[in-house]
């Protein structure tokens, strides 16, 4: 998806009109007349549920054609339905940016329209007020349907609001790490990969010159002493060594040079 929008923010319809359209389009993406009177809702809230489409990245600039977020979210259901459409409150730069405003805060409890819309007009984004004020009720039913938070309607002299969900900080925190883990995962696993190989080429030869030290060792006459000897970083290696056919003097020089015991 796009983060760029121009001047007028998405507005003009409702998250149940982008959905609704999702799906006549999964029925029939070709000549716009049809898909208008499949959709069966008008032509100002199709023009506007479209124009939302193409902002948020889910259909072609120039045709009515899923892009790959859109075909995940048209053949999406359920949770996943929702996880799709929770892209766009990342996507989707001035909702982006309000969300990180609450992270900033630290917590958050109830946000008005009038919260919203002074801190788009703050930013510079959408073209009047109105604009943004209708922008906000399409960001505040996508944040219910999210299930970031309640869409309240306000009555009397309660304001139109969002009530957040008890987590909502951490969830803009996920929403926001989302990409960063993918891409941490997979850096995770390569340097994973990377020190196995390099595990399994070492091993082998440390393990040879494991038998060769021993061998030198066990071998009569050899002159051993301490400061040859480096246990610095030395692998934990068990090794069976047959010693049916030694004589007792060899199987006692070796048990001593196993111990350190250079001298009788």
């Amino acid at each position: 998806m796009s983060k760029s929008l121009n001047s007028a923010l998405p507005s003009y319809t409702t998250v149940d009109n982008i959905i609704a359209l999702i799906d006549t389009l999964k029925m029939k993406n070709g000549k716009e007349d049809e898909v208008k009177a499949l959709f069966g809702k008008g032509n100002s809230a199709y023009s506007n549920s479209r124009s939302a489409l193409r902002t948020f990245g889910f259909i072609e600039a120039d045709n009515l054609n899923f892009t790959k977020e859109g075909q995940e979210a048209a053949y999406s259901q359920g949770e996943d339905k929702i996880g799709e459409m929770t892209k766009i409150l990342k996507n989707c730069r001035p909702y982006e940016i309000f969300l990180l405003s609450l992270l900033k805060n630290g917590s958050a409890s109830v946000t008005t329209i009038d919260d919203i819309t002074n801190f788009w007009g703050k930013a510079s984004y959408g073209s009047t007020q109105r604009n943004r004020e209708d922008a906000a009720k399409l960001f505040m039913s996508i944040i219910d349907y999210c299930e970031f938070g309640k869409y309240v309607i306000g009555r009397g002299n309660n304001a139109t609001r969002i009530e957040w969900s008890s987590d909502i900080i951490e969830r803009i925190k996920n929403l926001n790490n989302d990409s960063n883990n993918v891409q941490e995962v997979s850096e995770e696993k390569t340097i994973s990969s990377d020190a196995n190989e390099n595990l399994a080429e070492q091993e082998p030869e440390m393990l040879n010159e494991a038998h060769s030290a021993i061998n030198e060792e066990t071998v009569k006459g050899l002159d051993i002493s301490k400061e040859n000897l480096h246990t610095t970083n030395t692998p934990n290696i068990t090794i069976n060594v047959d010693m049916s056919e030694w004589s007792d003097d060899r199987m006692e020089a070796f048990f001593r040079y196993a111990h350190g015991k250079f001298k009788k």
